[in-house]
């Protein structure tokens, strides 16, 4: 099939479509995005590689800082998506309740 044979099946196509076909021909945001995300991750680590003691409750230990930087981060992002879960089970239960109909006795 030749250019404007292409060009013919792209016109045919409906606009949202045609998008996704842009949308994949494209560059790869994500992935360049991911690349250049562990690209600052792996400076960070290395520039923050020194020994920091950390003591919470009884526990006592020592790391690298870059280590609990990311510890951390981890653990906020878990705690932040479990909470809001909880958060959107609960107005979903309270929106159904309100939707559902009542039977009148």
């Amino acid at each position: 099939m030749d250019e404007n044979g292409f060009r013919d099946v792209e016109e045919g196509l409906e606009p949202e479509q045609r998008q996704r076909r842009a949308d994949r021909d494209g560059v790869p945001w994500g992935a360049l995005l991911l690349i250049v995300w562990a690209v600052v991750l792996i400076v960070f680590a290395v520039q923050n590689a020194d020994d920091t003691p950390v003591e919470f409750l009884a526990w006592e230990t020592q790391m690298p800082v870059a280590l609990l930087v990311l510890i951390t981060a981890l653990a906020t992002l878990v705690l932040t998506g479990l909470g809001s879960a909880v958060y959107r089970r609960r107005r979903r239960q309270r929106r159904d309740m309100k939707e559902a109909p009542r039977s009148e006795d």
